[in-house]
């Protein structure tokens, strides 16, 4: 048991010549996988339709319209950022939407493969052809500069190139449209409220024309006509910051639809992101606005103020919400900046900026709104002092003067806005057009062979190394060694064609029996071919159990297996040869009361036999036989008895030992297998020593293992093993040095051969 446990836990050296070597065994696996792989590679590569692919380069610019928010982070940010905005714009479901309803209009839309069907007819829908151009498109950033490279891959070089294109001009229009977005929504604006202004204004026209006509009324007098003035430039401020004010509200609308599309977690509520020193610096300048704008009506109103003190005022005041604006500014980027709405792009981030600087304005002209509409109401307070009539008439003249000066400012607003939007600068430029690939990307067929070729060599070599170690069988002497046994020689394996299958029935098949001797007679080389390494083998042997067996004399040797077709028949034959050549007596006792071959072997009857003996119907002599083999004696098995084991164990078979021992020099039993039946056991027990045969690469390591703990069970001295039909070129381990052997032997072996050959010519 100590002994199991060494081997379970030893762990066997192998060097690089033992890798080699099984490398070389698996050598048909390597080619074989080698040549699959090589061949289902070249097969794929050479049928594979060719893929083309174009290129695109565009570069972004980084001044201009790189304020707007979805093609720009603030402009405290960096410019690895911004180029990393445009590569996931152009890697964008909506980007290639818009390429599909663009190549949907192209004269040569009916020779691209997402408008055509595939080899079943079904032609793709719009998501597959969406999905189809984020497939093939690669956009790369080129390190260190503000250029991308745009890539389409397809199956033509023109569909390459031209989609390609397709790709550059339709992210060049979606960022112009961008860019201008906020212009164009905001000259739509003025334009509707500048419509509706011009009828106000016609009819404020209208009305007074009316008026005069029917109270024969030219004009007022100039106290009341200063007054209407100033009224009407009142109510034309209050009316213009009214315009500014709902086209901030517009502003900030837009700003927090953009915001909400690119992140819903995000509340539009800017007082939500707001902080303290935001809201004071606020309630400041709208302050600072409502005082300067009383400033300027007073001024207005009251003559007697000195022009330099009343400029040196404003200045101060105008300085004053410079300084406001300035910090409002700073605050809303840090704001913008900060953890609580930080973004993955950084592009909300401008976007909130702005929110919170257009918020500011909404309650700076809140502040300036409800400061005029209390001058006007002052004003309109005196003007119901006058007459009747001259107050409608000063209230006509004034609606006129009000809409003249709104119209006005919206006029030249909305040219503001006309001119702020054409002068957009564009902020992406096509560097480069994509032109026809002349030679395809994919397959590459040099690679693809070369990596199959590596893919089928690497396959084979672990499949090999998987095959060596999922195989439990008994493989070097080192794993015999540490399984306790005496390794008293190998015998490589012998060339010839496999054993034919055997046909016996239940009562015997005499001629399969002699085909099966004859295939077995051409294994006894110690007889036939006495110079090769196999029978030099199993000289070894015979040298081997004559130092194992220097006590006993006439001793008896019992040869089985763990196992049957492992060779133990044929050991046991060639070591009786080896034996007699040497000159001692030995007699061949086949015991294998199952399945006896020995009397085919040597061409002998087996009806006389041991079990003759054994059962009192023969003498000794009567039993024996000689062969062709000088000082070689055999006895066959005799009549196969209905009960081995009880015949074996007679009193009969210690007499049948006792006087062979008397009569020759070596005994040699050949038995079943061990572990088959309890013969090999009985026999054991009677014998002074044992040797069991073991079939390389057959065998496995627990039978091998309960074979010797049968063998201990009944007290049996066990000599060593035989490592049988061993292969000298795939061996590896201790293997190596008979491999050398081998040769060794087997070159001076044919020398000689060859010697005696020209001595007789």
């Amino acid at each position: 048991m100590e002994n199991q446990f060494e081997f379970q836990q030893d762990e066997q050296q192998i060097t690089l010549q033992d890798y080699l070597r099984i490398l070389y065994r698996g050598r048909w696996i390597i080619v074989a996988s080698f040549l699959s792989v090589l061949l289902v590679t070249a097969y794929v590569t050479f049928t594979a339709d060719p893929v083309y692919e174009s290129t695109a380069k565009i570069m972004v610019e980084s001044q201009g319209s790189m304020e707007r928010a979805l093609f720009d982070v603030t402009y405290l940010g960096n410019q690895t950022t911004l180029i990393t905005n445009q590569v996931e714009i152009l890697r964008s479901r909506m980007l290639a939407e818009r390429v599909v309803h663009y190549l949907e209009s192209v004269p040569y839309r009916d020779s691209l493969q997402i408008f055509q069907p595939d080899e079943s007819g079904v032609y793709m829908t719009f998501r597959d052809q969406v999905e189809w151009v984020m497939d093939n498109l690669e956009v790369t950033p080129k390190k260190d500069t503000d250029i991308i490279e745009i890539k389409f891959s397809s199956r033509t070089p023109f569909e390459a190139a031209a989609i390609c294109n397709v790709i550059a001009e339709a992210f060049r229009d979606l960022n112009r449209e961008f860019n201008r977005s906020e212009f164009r929504e905001l000259r739509q604006f003025l334009e509707k409220q500048l419509a509706s202004k011009e009828k106000e204004l016609r009819s404020s026209e209208e009305a007074l024309k009316n008026y005069r006509e029917e109270h024969r009324l030219v004009h007022l007098d100039e106290e009341t006509s200063d007054l209407v003035s100033r009224v009407a430039d009142i109510q034309s401020q209050l009316d213009a910051a009214m315009v500014e004010l709902e086209a901030a509200q517009e502003n900030k609308r837009n700003l927090e639809k953009q915001i909400d599309e690119r992140r819903q977690s995000l509340s539009i509520e800017v007082t939500q992101v707001s902080s303290p020193l935001l809201k004071e610096l606020q309630e400041q300048y709208a302050e600072l606005v409502a005082e300067k704008l009383k400033y300027e009506t007073l001024v207005k109103q009251d003559l007697s103020i000195d022009p330099q003190e009343y400029q040196l005022q404003l200045s101060s005041m105008t300085s004053r919400i410079k300084a406001i604006q300035k910090k409002l500014l700073e605050e809303a980027q840090r704001i913008a900046t900060t953890s609580m709405v930080a973004d993955p792009l950084q592009i909300i981030q401008d976007l909130l900026a702005k929110e919170l600087t257009v918020d500011n304005e909404i309650k700076a002209l809140r502040a300036k709104i409800e400061v005029l509409s209390d001058i006007l109401s002052q004003y309109e307070a005196k003007l119901a002092d006058l007459p009747e009539q001259s107050l409608e008439l000063a209230r006509l003249e004034r609606q006129l003067q009000v809409d003249q000066n709104t119209y006005v400012l919206m006029t030249e607003k909305l040219e503001e806005t006309k001119i702020s939007e054409a002068g957009q600068k564009e902020n992406i430029r096509i560097i480069d057009l994509a032109v026809e690939p002349l030679n395809p990307v994919k397959p590459k067929k040099r690679l693809n062979l070369l990596l199959g070729a590596l893919i089928g060599i690497g396959l084979g070599v672990g499949l090999t190394f998987l095959l060596e170690y999922f195989d439990d069988s008994i493989k070097n002497p080192e794993e015999l060694e540490r399984m306790g046994f005496p390794i008293l020689s190998i015998i490589p394996q012998i060339p010839l064609s496999e054993l034919a299958q055997k046909i016996l029935s239940r009562n015997g098949d005499k001629e399969a029996e002699i085909q099966e001797g004859k295939q077995i007679e051409s294994r006894l080389v110690t007889h036939f071919d006495p110079k090769s390494p196999v029978s030099e083998a199993y000289r070894t042997l015979r040298t081997n159990i004559q130092f194992k067996n220097l006590k006993n004399t006439n001793p008896m040797i019992l040869v089985t297996s763990s196992a049957p077709k492992e060779g133990k028949s044929t050991t046991v034959a060639n070591l009786a040869i080896t034996l007699a050549q040497m000159g001692a007596r030995v007699l061949l006792v086949d015991t294998d009361l199952r399945r006896p071959v020995i009397h085919s072997i040597f061409n002998l009857k087996k009806e006389k036999g041991v079990t003759n003996f054994l059962l009192g119907k023969m003498t000794f002599e009567e039993v024996i036989k000689p062969t062709i083999i000088d000082n070689l004696f055999v006895c066959t098995s005799g009549p196969l008895p209905p009960n081995p084991s009880e015949i074996l164990s007679r009193e009969e078979m210690k007499e049948f030992i006792t006087i062979a021992k008397q009569q020759f020099d070596y005994l040699l039993f050949d038995s079943p297998p061990i572990i088959a039946v309890t013969d090999a056991a009985i026999l054991a027990s009677m014998a002074d020593g044992c040797l069991l045969v073991i079939k390389a690469h057959q065998t496995r390591k627990d039978v091998v293992q309960r074979a010797k703990t049968l063998l201990e069970n009944v007290n049996a001295k066990i000599f060593g093993c035989l490592l049988n039909g061993v292969n000298v070129e795939r061996a590896y381990g201790s293997y190596y040095y008979y491999y050398y052997y081998y040769h060794y032997y087997n070159y001076y072996g044919h020398d000689l051969q060859r010697r005696k050959k020209s001595k007789i010519f």
